[in-house]
């Protein structure tokens, strides 16, 4: 047992310290690394999208897309290496599949069967490259089992098709072997792609060629067309069209036929029914070789040995050619231009380092979007996977301190609700100049470190360099320097569902800080509210004559968890074409009011629907789903016509 499962060191140490890498990553908590940093399938996944929308798609970086391109030139030169060498997933199948054929029956699929599951990858490959690379986004990331793993299911894993993918890893690749990786795995089905040389590459000529002389056909085609021609030559031919010329040889003459191939192979190929092997599940892996014990029986064709030590070298050489290659070129993850660029005499560009908002193609495009309407800026580079972005300006209307006055958004926070025993008369206001606060997720840490100290109610940030914060507290419950104190400390405790994390922090107060204001506690309460507005059924074509508005009580209205859920109160009252808008405030108590077309609905109506145990929701197919209702009202209500507002 112990010789056949270690008779290839060689793959068993590049396969075991990927996962003892990975294990370090995962379980001795070295937080802020970036397990995708080489994933060669959002890489590829990602240049699609980046040819195709100008974007690159989430976190993706040039790292990723060399890693990817390596990838190509493996399987084309070569074989899947990466499928048997590196890939975690098929580490793991490989490991448990040799384990329990000591103990059980480990089958191997053949026939009509095998070949229509093989159909399974490409279905799915279509869709994930199809819905990422018209997206910037990846779309694997829904069902991913490395992800689903690696992530503890974060909030882009589908829970029920990662737990399904997971299962069909650990479980069904058990008993039947590889199943993942034979008839699930959407980067196994790309590889095969590549694999047909002869056959790939003229589509993608055809395609190229059509584009350049005008003829703009979307790549849902394109993908189409690669996938039916994967798809059709693994499940009719059975072998690729391939230049490579590594394949393994077996060489009758020689062989004894002991089947010592055919058991170690790890995919269940039947080596000796071959000559030279042309199987689709091969990876080059060497085992067959490695466990041979008669020489020149199998080796690399156009070798002189067995010459084992090629793939592995190709893999090690490869890797760091990717590598290489990713630090000579940045790939952007999303590059803008817009007012007029192209006749601007005078650009001149500002450029800015960690902002760990800035972290993935959606937040970029969201940062785009806050500065397209800034007078003066006039385009934008981001690079996601380095926090890093370039804002490109016109120097006549606004200078450097400007551009950074359009990045930076404003913050303000109400830290804790008081019971009314324990709620202050007033609260004071501490005014100070930070430095190492400029990015949303800064301010994230400083509102975490604040709220360990329950003197403190609020904080709202404002553009300064550095940022001015202004701290607000029980007025003669703390002083300044105490409130300095906790914003220069070195570290605080995180807790998250994991447990708890130390994060360090760079803060340092400027100055010594002044005091600038003395508030009534409900003053401040209606200052820091954050309020909820959505208008929806045609509000601003209803003329404010016709509108009335219903007020109740909403406790807890601007508690994160009650925001949150008031899209789902808005699509739920939205089912009634009168009523037509939704907005929370602070009064004398939080509130929501309800807009309606005077005359058209009852105020009876209307709090019968928001009382309702289940709230109505439409979702972004089309479809509708129920959801419970966790609103809490409070009476009394009030109806009033707008113009009293």
């Amino acid at each position: 047992m112990r010789k056949n499962f270690l008779h290839n060191k060689t793959k068993l140490l590049i396969q075991g310290g990927i996962l003892a890498l990975l294990a370090v990553l995962l379980f001795q908590g070295l937080r802020g690394t970036d397990l995708e940093a080489y994933c060669p399938f959002g890489g590829l996944l990602s240049l699609g999208s980046k040819l195709w929308l100008g974007s690159m798609s989430c976190s993706m970086g040039s790292q990723q897309v060399f890693m990817g391109l390596a990838l190509v030139l493996a399987v084309i030169l070569f074989s899947k290496l990466f499928c048997g060498y590196v890939c975690p997933l098929g580490t793991i199948t490989e490991w448990l599949n040799k384990v329990y054929s000591r103990f059980g029956k480990s089958l191997v699929l053949r026939g009509i069967w095998d070949r229509i599951l093989r159909s399974g990858k490409y279905i799915l490959l279509f869709f994930t490259a199809y819905f990422t690379i018209t997206s910037s986004e990846l779309w694997c990331k829904h069902f991913d089992p490395y992800y689903a793993a690696v992530s503890g299911f974060d909030a882009d894993v589908v829970v029920w098709a990662g737990i399904l993918t997971i299962f069909a890893v650990i479980f069904l690749s058990v008993f039947i072997r590889f199943f993942w990786c034979k008839y699930a795995c959407p980067l196994g089905a790309l590889s095969n792609i590549f694999q047909n040389f002869w056959l790939f590459v003229p589509i993608i000529a055809v395609y190229v060629i059509l584009a350049l002389v005008g003829v703009k056909i979307n790549i849902l085609w394109l993908i189409l067309a690669l996938t039916i021609m994967g798809a059709a030559v693994e499940i009719f031919r059975f072998k690729f069209f391939s230049i490579s010329p590594f394949n393994i040889k077996v060489n009758h003459t020689n062989c004894t036929n002991c089947g010592l191939c055919d058991k170690n192979c790890p995919v269940g190929i039947n080596v000796t029914q071959y000559e030279t092997i042309t199987h689709p599940d091969c990876t080059l892996c060497m085992d067959c070789v490695k466990g041979c014990p008669e020489p020149n029986a199998i080796k690399l064709d156009n070798t002189k040995s067995k010459s084992t030590w090629i793939p592995p070298v190709a893999l090690v050489v490869l890797f760091f050619v990717g590598l290489l290659m990713s630090k000579q070129f940045t790939l952007t993850t999303l590059s803008e231009r817009w007012g007029g660029f192209e006749n601007m005499e005078q650009v001149e560009t500002f450029e800015m380092a960690g902002l760990k908002s800035v972290k993935c193609w959606g937040s970029s495009k969201s940062l785009q979007n806050q500065l397209v309407g800034k007078k003066g800026i006039i385009g934008l580079d981001t690079w996601a996977n380095q926090n890093r972005i370039k804002v490109y300006y016109n120097p006549k209307v606004l200078n450097k301190t400007g551009v950074k006055h359009a990045i930076f958004t404003p913050s303000k926070y109400r830290l804790r609700e008081y019971s009314p025993e324990d709620q202050p008369e007033t609260v004071t206001v501490f005014k100070v100049p930070v430095d190492g606060l400029f990015d949303t997720y800064d301010n994230y840490d400083l509102v975490r470190m604040l709220k360990e100290e329950p003197k403190i109610c609020g904080i709202s940030t404002s553009f300064g360099e550095p940022v001015d914060v202004n701290v607000v507290y029980k007025t003669g419950e703390l002083t300044p320097a105490e409130i300095i104190e906790i914003i220069e400390q070195d570290s605080y405790v995180k807790e998250t569902s994991e447990g708890q994390e130390i994060v360090d922090v760079d803060f340092e107060c400027a100055t010594e800080g002044e005091l600038v204001d003395t508030l009534d506690y409900s003053d401040f309460i209606r200052e820091y509210f954050k309020g909820y507005n959505r208008k929806f059924n045609s509000y601003d074509e209803v003329s404010l004559d016709s509108i009335q508005v219903y007020e109740i009580g909403l406790p807890g209205a601007d508690n994160s968890s009650v925001r949150r859920r008031l899209s789902f109160l808005a699509s739920h009252l939205s089912f009634n074409d009168n009523i037509i808008r939704i907005r929370t405030m602070y009064t004398e108590r939080p509130i929501l009011r309800v807009y309606f077309k005077k005359g058209q609905v009852e105020p009876q109506e209307i709090y019968n629907k928001l009382t309702a145990p289940k709230l109505t929701v439409m979702l972004r197919s089309g479809d509708t789903k129920d959801f419970p209702n966790n609103f809490k009202f409070e009476k009394p209500t009030e109806v009033f016509p707008i113009s009293q507002e």
